[in-house]
């Protein structure tokens, strides 16, 4: 241990000298009708700054007040406030529990008031918070018609996702990529079961197994400092009530471009036990969507010569399933003291059937391909903790253990070529194909089979404790809190990669025919032959290996060069003051962050005539220190009214892919991906302001802007048509994470949602939902036109992943017992991938997908709803260069899910 950490210790525990007061108030905020928690509700003592807000179980503790009567104040938004007399008794905890009335149910001919009553948590939440965040509510994921995680938190105010094949994976926050989003469940980071970065794909964890979702776009010193553009927490159930609380959902829907339908189902039941001491919460739920699309690609292989550039067309099915089971046990001994322990177990799976027609007219020949994989994502997450509250300090830590793992057992891929000629024209949305007899399978020669399989793994085990201290000075309130955190990572990836080609005497493609034909591909653009039966290619290589070959070679020097293990060792340690004066609270600190990473590889040495000439084992690693000092602060202008502002330091650690100097080599795509052991974390220097304005009946407006200066940013760059180890033979574009020099990030958020009542009694049914984010960057790197002559010439660049422009609108109709909503969910274009040469840089175009929510209360426990997603048919798109030279047009059409949630208390 070093010195320097030893004396954050000393003063740490030299905090807590500071004297707790003579009582304390310990509560629990409820609604009146349902007796379940409100959290986020302001809960102060009349003419003092001694106050605080409920936790997501609706449960309060207010320190250091002095013996005698008190007038004690709860207010909640879209709830009548309530003022009640306590009398506080030295060194004892009074406990109070209060029931508030929801004014929402007071609004006439409107019976749907549990959407509203979701709005309401979600915003308290939000108003006071310490950082500036962002809540969705259980009740308000499920008024979207949003199956994951990523889909519902798209909904947030400058959230972007990336998505893939239609459906939401990863997370964008405030222009930047995931990489700079840290991912927590319950408060601890989550691993990612992916080889080759940090992020989660939030795909595989299913929304109905949250209670809710929490982005904090500030941090604060007791929060890990490794998010740049944000922290996601996801928060699981808790059991709330005495009474049994049993719910279930029943989904079926229909998937448009594949004709075929998919199912959804989930049970989530809590109650609590001995006089409400004990608590238990389980869920389960299961998803199963068959899906799909229709896509053509063009790769320029570095030319701006169309007749260079290749042509793809590529048929998709899929099936997905997503299994997620959580529970919660909690027991209070006491009102000092609780223990909890808290998992959440994901499945997701998908197999993928890839069929492809591959175009490649300066060589005279045209590839066809069939791919079957199965990839198999899960996702632990198990915390055990407890809180104390002692006389003069409070206290609670936790142990929590998760891990991630990717396995993909088998990935199964055939090739035929032949030697047939086409052309192809690029001036339309749908390029024109000429080709006399591509359909014909009998001049398809065999030219490989790919047989592999890999494992992925990635494992957290974390210690923690927080420590907090209140104290008074004057007529002001505060408390000092610090703790410390341990986590240990081990991560790891093998790959076991075979490819055989011809030995001689294996047939045709058109021996190997099985599937559909399709005549009417991308809605009767193109024609599609019958592609090879894989199966059958595999039962032909069982039954005659001796006409396969297997690439020894090849084998080796992937399996060495793709596969690593590492270990990622993080100490941290923070002291932080919360100072409330009057209307303003303070809050400032530093956090400090060690991080130790080793790593273990192998590279490949080439000899001159390009074979290999021996696999050497690599050893490397690094470490980093970060001190990240944070201030924040909130001034109530009214009750509903608050100015926020921030000044923070943080920072992002590169992927693990990134820093290992191994490589992953797709011949077949002729991409290689190459590791830089030398790259430094990302920091960044934050600073926020935003107003925002609490409607009394539900309903927030809201503005502010940011500013990010980041340095060392982490961007992707590629060479074109590179020999591929010593090789002549073999080009491809080689791709690197490097370091830049420093990027600027500012940004402005707008958010408006309310229901229309106050424009006139006859919206009172109407409500909207609207936030606009915009942002600009500017980053500098090298330049690409850099050389001998000039080697520290520069140039400016957008960062990659950030979008201009990200917003929703959604309007809803709520009477009686109908409610109905339309959104709209727009993503504007991103810079994806730095190239060579400005005319190769890759970009996603803008897009806009418009879903249709609607539902009927049969009664006060059953709903039926219905849903329409993306019924524009809006694809994913790519361009390279400029808007006109499109890549990549990939089609979903519209899907449905039709069903009855239920409601059994």
């Amino acid at each position: 241990m070093t010195s320097k950490k030893i004396y954050l210790i000393v003063v740490f525990l030299t905090a807590s000298i500071f004297s707790f007061g003579q009582g304390a108030i310990k509560g629990k905020i409820t609604e009146a009708s349902t007796n379940q928690p409100l959290p986020g509700a302001s809960v102060f003592i009349k003419n003092s700054t001694k106050g605080t807000s409920t936790d997501l179980q609706g449960d309060f503790l207010i320190n250091n007040i002095k013996a005698g009567s008190v007038e004690l104040i709860v207010n909640y938004l879209g709830y009548e406030s309530k003022t009640i007399t306590v009398e506080v008794t030295d060194k004892t905890v009074k406990n109070v529990d209060i029931n508030l009335s929801s004014i929402i149910n007071q609004l006439s001919d409107v019976v749907i008031s549990g959407n509203l009553q979701g709005q309401a948590k979600a915003l308290n939440q939000q108003k006071s918070a310490d950082n500036i965040k962002n809540v969705v509510a259980a009740d308000q994921i499920g008024r979207f018609p949003d199956p994951n995680a990523a889909e519902a938190l798209q909904r947030i105010p400058g959230v972007n996702i990336e998505r893939d094949q239609g459906e939401g994976r990863y997370v964008l926050i405030r222009g930047l990529s995931p990489n700079f989003t840290n991912m927590n469940v319950n408060g601890e980071q989550i691993p990612s079961p992916e080889a080759d970065v940090r992020f989660v794909a939030l795909d595989a964890i299913p929304s109905d197994q949250l209670a809710s979702m929490e982005i904090s776009k500030t941090l604060t010193p007791d929060l890990d400092g490794d998010a740049i553009g944000g922290s996601v927490n996801l928060i699981t159930r808790t059991a709330q009530s005495s009474k049994p609380s049993l719910n279930g959902t029943l989904v079926s829907g229909y998937n448009n471009l594949m004709g075929k339908f998919n199912g959804q189902g989930s049970i989530n039941y809590g109650q609590r036990f001995l006089n409400n001491k004990l608590g238990i919460m389980i869920n389960a739920s299961y998803y199963s969507n068959n899906l799909g699309s229709d896509n053509w690609e063009r790769d320029l292989d570095g030319s701006t010569d169309p007749a260079n550039h290749r042509f793809e067309l590529r048929d998709y099915e899929l099936t997905r399933t997503r299994t997620g089971l959580s529970s919660t046990i909690d027991y209070k001994f006491n009102n000092r003291n609780e223990i909890y322990a808290r998992t959440l177990y994901t499945r997701f799976t998908d197999r993928e059937w890839r069929r492809t027609y591959y175009f490649n007219p300066g060589e005279e020949e045209i590839e066809r391909s069939v791919k079957d994989r199965f990839e198999e994502q899960i996702i632990g997450s198990y915390n055990l903790g407890a809180k104390h509250t002692f006389n003069k300090f409070l206290l609670d830590y936790e142990v929590s253990f998760s891990d991630a793992y990717q396995n993909t057992p088998y990935d199964n891929e055939v090739t035929f070529i032949a030697g047939t000629s086409s052309s192809v024209g690029f001036n339309s949305s749908f390029p024109t194909l000429s080709s006399a007899e591509y359909m014909n399978n009998s001049l398809y020669e065999f030219d490989q089979l790919e047989m592999g399989d890999t494992y992925a793994k990635d494992q957290n085990l974390t210690g923690k404790f927080n420590v907090t201290v209140p104290y008074r000075t004057g007529k002001s309130d505060g408390a000092i809190k610090f703790g410390g955190k341990a986590r240990s990572k081990t991560k790891s990836f093998t790959i076991n990669a075979n490819k055989f080609e011809n030995l001689g005497g294996v047939p045709n493609l058109n021996e190997f025919e099985g599937g559909l034909r399709d005549e009417k591909f991308l809605n009767d653009k193109y024609k599609l032959a019958v592609n090879s039966d894989i199966g059958r290619v595999i039962k032909h290589f069982n039954q005659n290996p001796g006409m396969y070959e297997l690439q020894v070679e090849d084998k080796t020097i992937d399996e060495a060069l793709e596969s690593y293990d590492a270990t990622e060792d993080v100490a941290a340690a923070y002291l932080m003051a919360r100072h409330q004066l009057k209307r303003l609270l303070l809050i400032g600190g530093v956090r400090y962050e060690s991080t130790r990473v080793t790593y273990n590889s192998k590279e490949a040495v080439i000899d001159i005539n390009g074979d290999l000439q021996e696999i050497l084992p690599v050893k490397g690693g690094t470490t980093y220190d970060y001190l990240l000092p944070q201030f924040s602060l909130r001034y109530e202008l009214t009750a509903n009214t608050n100015i926020r502002a921030a000044a923070t330091y943080s920072y992002a650690r590169p992927n693990f892919s990134q820093i290992i100097p191994a490589q992953e080599a797709n011949l077949q795509d002729r991409k290689v991906s190459v590791g830089n052991a030398n790259l430094l974390p990302v920091t960044a220097a934050n600073f926020d302001l935003l107003a925002e304005h609490y409607f009394g009946k539900v309903g927030i407006v809201s503005g502010g802007v940011f500013f990010k200066q980041l340095d060392d940013f982490i961007y992707s760059r590629t060479l074109f048509s590179q020999v591929y180890n010593n090789n002549p033979n073999i080009l491809v574009d080689i791709s690197q994470a490097q370091n830049g020099n420093q990027a600027k990030l500012i940004g402005a958020e707008l958010a408006f949602h309310r229901n229309l009542s106050f424009l006139s009694d006859y919206l009172k049914t109407v409500s909207v939902y609207f936030n606009y984010t915009y942002t600009h960057s500017v980053a500098t790197i090298q330049s690409r036109t850099a050389d001998l002559s000039n080697p520290n010439a520069e140039e400016e660049i957008r960062l990659p992943g950030q979008a201009k422009n990200v917003g929703n609108v959604s309007l809803a109709f709520d009477y009686k017992r109908f409610s109905a909503r339309g959104s709209a969910n727009f993503n504007g274009e991103y810079l994806s991938e730095i190239s060579e040469t400005k005319d190769f840089d890759v970009y996603v175009k803008s897009r806009m997908q418009v879903d249709l929510n609607l539902s009927y209360a049969l009664n006060k426990r059953a709903r039926c709803f219905a849903e329409i997603l993306n019924i524009t048919n809006q694809p994913f798109e790519m361009f390279q260069g400029n808007k006109e030279v499109v890549i990549q047009r990939e089609f979903y059409s519209f899907w449905t899910r039709l069903g009855v949630k239920i409601d059994l208390n």
